[in-house]
């Protein structure tokens, strides 16, 4: 039977003091790493916004490994051209997502 009144054994998931529940929901988003893909689909539902209408035909957002951004261009010209914008890209990341979480970009 539940005693109220009977003290636990083990102190529980966040030990004696009262924990903010925004806190443990980051915990477990962060160790499922359901966080990063979030912040990947994000990335790929706004890509307009992070490479431009005219980029667009020829880049595609792959994944997010880590605070790698992975993009997939149409060829070798693409690939420089976005070689070059990457500084631009990862702010334009960032800024949309609201924090650093994009660090490189790497052009497959």
């Amino acid at each position: 039977m539940f005693d109220p009144e009977r003290k636990r054994r083990k102190p529980g998931v966040t030990g004696n003091r009262a924990m903010d529940i925004s806190v443990l929901l980051e915990r477990v988003l962060i160790a499922n790493h359901i966080s990063e893909n979030m912040e990947f689909k994000t990335i790929s539902e706004r890509f307009p916004e992070v490479v431009g209408e005219a980029v667009l035909p020829y880049v595609k957002a792959v994944k997010l490994e880590g605070r790698t951004l992975v993009l997939k261009a149409v060829n070798s010209a693409w690939k420089q051209e976005l070689f070059l914008q990457k500084n631009t890209i990862i702010e334009r990341c960032n800024s949309l997502l609201g924090k650093p979480a994009v660090r490189d970009v790497r052009i497959v």
